[in-house]
């Protein structure tokens, strides 16, 4: 008998996806992004401010990243809520100057922000660094614009 795997929340979606850390390949992000919260049933509004909002994470994270790293992207929506993470491994703990124009930009378009470092990993030569963010759609009207 197969084991059915179920979604941990009813109607809840992850997707997910890698990227170079480089600066060359935002556009890459941005664009499979879009298409994520597009086919997730997000306005056109809507995605636009999410775009600004990962692209500055995205960004921050290329800056701070170990050379030779990847940008892990993740989605998880449903019933109007996004929650967002990317994690990359940084050159140093504290590395995303969290006073620049740009994070106000990020708090502002979100309802919740968080960023992360863990310990130094040898292995990987750098700090497992996470943003995560979180969206709660304020109306309950139609996706489209």
């Amino acid at each position: 008998m197969h084991e059915q795997q179920r979604d941990p929340v009813p109607g809840q979606w992850t997707v997910g996806f890698q990227v170079p850390a480089e600066l060359d390949q935002l556009t890459m992000a941005h664009a499979v992004a879009e298409t994520i919260l597009l086919v997730g049933g997000f306005a056109l509004d809507e995605v636009t401010d999410l775009l600004l909002a990962l692209d500055e994470v995205v960004t921050a994270l290329v800056l701070a990243s170990v050379p030779g790293t990847r940008i892990d992207c993740a989605f998880t929506g449903g019933d109007g809520v996004l929650g967002a993470r990317a994690a990359t491994v940084a050159r140093t703990p504290d590395s995303i100057d969290e006073d620049a124009f740009g994070w106000h930009v990020v708090a502002t378009l979100t309802d919740t922000l968080r960023t992360e470092y863990g310990h130094y990993d040898s292995a990987r030569g750098g700090y497992p660094a996470t943003v995560e963010f979180g969206w709660i759609r304020r109306s309950r009207g139609s996706a489209v614009s």
